[in-house]
């Protein structure tokens, strides 16, 4: 006993109601596949373009690696306005600490600007 439609022929019927497993000829195009750049968010570019200039500076030795790390940082905190002074003040040791301690982050760092980041000094 088998199961119906196996080894049949099946396929896509080529009758039928558009849209409900017909296919229509009539609507295919020879037009090349394209992608519109213009509709492609201009934050993320921007972003992108700011870190490798920011990259590029640490390694013509315009900015030190700590001056980076530290503009990397602001950048990440910068949409938590809402958060007090100190909780702020946390989260950015915090992330810094991070930078230089994670072997895989001092790895990007250093991918990203030939130099491995320092652990922060403490401040007081």
């Amino acid at each position: 006993m088998g199961i119906d439609g196996i080894g049949k022929g099946g396929g896509i019927p080529s009758q039928g109601v558009p849209g409900e497993g017909a296919i229509d000829k009539t609507a295919s195009t020879n037009a090349p596949f394209s992608v519109d750049r213009s509709t492609a968010p201009e934050a993320t570019s921007a972003v992108n373009a700011a870190s490798q200039s920011d990259a590029a500076r640490v390694r013509a030795g315009e900015l030190s690696i700590d001056q980076y790390l530290d503009k990397k940082v602001d950048e990440a905190t910068g949409h938590l306005q809402g958060v007090g002074a100190a909780n702020l003040s946390a989260i950015k040791s915090m992330l810094r600490d991070q930078l230089a301690s994670d072997p895989a982050l001092a790895d990007l760092v250093k991918s990203a600007t030939g130099k491995a980041p320092s652990a922060p000094k403490d401040e007081e």
